[in-house]
């Protein structure tokens, strides 16, 4: 059979003109960017560990629908995980960091990477509200593992925290074991707290390290406080307490009071009653007494 190159190469142009046209371009650029976004967004990080399911659901960077998230299903960098009144859920990541989520929680598995060969890595999780555990695995650099929270950024060293984070921000951080450095909000103080110890930190940023709480040692009984809008007040906060003298920060009574006091004096205190005066003696007469008739 007799070839003639120069037919071939018309052919082989002709179907490339058809297949390359500026719209196939386009269309076919878009759809390879999005399988490289795709694949980015969907890095696997961990799976479920806890059996039970308990109504958590995650929520996939760029996705609007929520999945619920079993026994043993994979979860990826940047998701969005979320619990309901009762809900809880258990994961374990790549290095077998154990991360545990009460009920009525938020929370976005921003990052989380491993080398299992040299044992290095780092990540990010980003806590928005609820009651979380935190178990450190066999991550050599973990102090690279950033916990956040609307009011702190901790950095860990070998640890297991149990974090509380109330709907207005406030964090309390618990010390079950290893060490922790906390940035304060945006500011450049870190605060150490080590094995026992908690800190707080209100929406105000002032933050006070004290004696941990007593935390529960299973999913079930981890839960948000019910103290935990009192954390201002145990981190020096403005709020006052009963007895208040009515300075800034008293309770409402005091309040009250200090502002009558720099408004208006106290009235006098009125005089005493002297009772109805005494009746004269007759026998002595003179010019106050009675007349004598």
């Amino acid at each position: 059979m007799t070839r003639h190159p120069g037919a071939m190469l018309n052919v082989r142009r002709s179907t490339a003109s058809r297949l390359l046209t500026p719209g196939t371009l386009v269309v076919a650029f878009t759809t390879f960017a999005a399988l490289l976004t795709s694949s980015a967004s969907a890095d696997v990080i961990g799976s479920v560990i806890l059996q039970d399911y308990r109504g958590a659901v995650a929520t996939p960077d760029g996705v609007q629908e929520p999945k619920p998230i079993r026994f043993q299903d994979q979860v990826s960098a940047l998701d969005t995980v979320q619990t309901g009144d009762g809900g809880a859920t258990s994961m374990q990541f790549l290095d077998e960091t154990r991360f545990d989520v009460g009920p009525n929680a938020m929370v976005k598995l921003d990052d989380f990477v491993f080398d299992p060969a040299s044992t290095e890595g780092a990540g990010r999780i980003s806590m928005a509200v609820g009651a979380f555990r935190f178990v450190g695995g066999k991550m050599k650099s973990d102090e690279n593992v950033k916990l956040v929270t609307p009011t702190a950024t901790m950095t860990i060293r070998g640890t297991e925290l149990v974090i509380y984070v109330g709907l207005d921000g406030t964090t309390e951080v618990n010390v079950v074991d290893g060490s922790i450095d906390v940035q304060v909000c945006d500011k450049a103080e870190v605060v150490p707290a080590a094995v026992g110890q908690r800190v707080v930190i209100p929406p105000t940023c002032s933050a006070s390290v004290t004696v941990a709480r007593p935390v529960p040692t299973d999913l079930a009984g981890l839960d948000v406080p019910d103290d935990l809008g009192d954390f201002a007040t145990a981190a020096g906060g403005d709020e006052g307490g009963p007895g208040d003298d009515g300075g800034p920060g008293g309770d409402d009574r005091g309040g009250r009071k200090n502002d009558r006091d720099q408004s208006e004096p106290d009235p006098e205190p009125a005089a005493p009653d002297p009772g109805p005066a005494p009746e004269p003696d007759p026998d002595e007469g003179g010019e106050e007494g009675n007349p004598s008739y």
